[in-house]
């Protein structure tokens, strides 16, 4: 299974670890549960197994961030609990006909005000969470005006989560033209999450960081993906091969480009976070095995895994790209 099949269940629409959300709705989750739940995701996120003991790569609360505010989609079991038991608030300041607002009513309220009440320390574990959970979302109640209309859960935790801000390269990483390993790499990329000798010297595992690609500079993030000899002559191959011009960092230049066929950027992004993927993989091989692979396997390489993709892409267009159809895929 591993991270493509992880990946792949963290796609849009798509109800990520729906067991925990299952329970969230009906109980109450402690807080050593959570934890235990987002130690086994995030465990297999980066080993495949439960024992994985190191610090990852990504904190765990980035990966929990929508795809569209730099993460991966993963849902956040903590603040989903939260959305969930702030609905229990939501039926009690409505006042709903159901057996248990009115238990509740008589037996802890006794006709208090529900946002002014204070649970007594003889409550029930659970009651006061629920008085937790309100004062958590009360603001939200205030200025959202929840108590208008119905009780969305999952507005509610996007609410949670709204201090983050949405990321411009979200169409790079998550291009459905990618195999998801490539999403993957390339969404560290990004976050400039790579195990570099750089860093690798700074944690005192290594004590020299010379490019294993170039073997003539310090190997840093920069340095790998837009300094290093290597790199730059796959660039170019890259250029050539799609007919494209750009000055400069092609990562930026790719995202501000400004092409009337959306249909060709995507081809472009896809076959740019390949190449990303490809890099970082050949520096893997040359650092391990010390073997660096020609820049002509590169290329190929690039357009065997992504011509599958693009001939569907062409396929399920209504328009035909002539772009496309002059591309060698060969």
């Amino acid at each position: 299974m591993g991270v493509q099949n992880f990946i792949a269940v963290c796609e849009p629409g798509y109800k990520v670890d729906a067991v925990c959300s299952y329970w969230a709705r009906i109980f109450l989750l402690p807080k050593g549960i959570i934890s235990r739940v987002d130690a086994v995701c995030r465990n297999y996120l980066w080993s495949r197994t439960d024992d994985f003991h190191r610090i990852p790569a990504v904190a765990w609360d980035t990966c929990c961030l929508p795809k569209d505010r730099g993460g991966l989609g993963i849902l956040h079991c903590h603040l989903w609990n939260l959305a969930v038991i702030g609905k229990f608030s939501w039926w009690i300041a409505q006042k709903k006909d159901n057996l248990w607002v009115k238990w509740v009513h008589h037996i802890y309220m006794k006709q208090s005000d529900w946002w002014s009440y204070h649970p007594s320390i003889n409550s029930s574990w659970t009651w006061r969470q629920i008085c937790k959970a309100r004062d958590a979302l009360c603001s939200g109640f205030s200025l959202n005006g929840w108590l208008n209309g119905d009780y969305s859960t999952h507005g509610v935790y996007i609410w949670l989560i709204r201090e983050h801000v949405t990321v411009n390269w979200m169409s790079l990483v998550w291009n459905r033209l990618c195999l998801p390993k490539v999403n993957f790499i390339c969404w560290l990329y990004v976050l400039n999450r790579f195990m570099t000798k750089e860093r690798l010297v700074r944690y005192g595992v290594i004590s020299s960081y010379l490019c294993d690609l170039c073997g003539t500079a310090q190997e840093t993030h920069s340095h790998l993906f837009f300094n290093c000899s290597y790199s730059q002559r796959c660039f170019l191959l890259l250029k050539q091969w799609l007919a494209i011009d750009w000055n400069g960092d092609l990562t930026m230049w790719i995202l501000s480009w400004r092409c009337r066929s959306l249909l060709r950027k995507k081809v472009t992004m896809a076959a740019l976070a390949t190449l990303i993927y490809n890099i970082w993989q050949n520096r893997n091989t040359a650092r391990h095995e010390g073997l660096v692979q020609h820049l002509a396997p590169v290329l190929r390489w690039i357009k065997a895994s992504l011509k599958g993709r693009f001939l569907q892409v062409k396929e399920s267009t209504r328009h035909s790209s002539s772009w496309i159809d002059n591309l060698d895929l060969a």
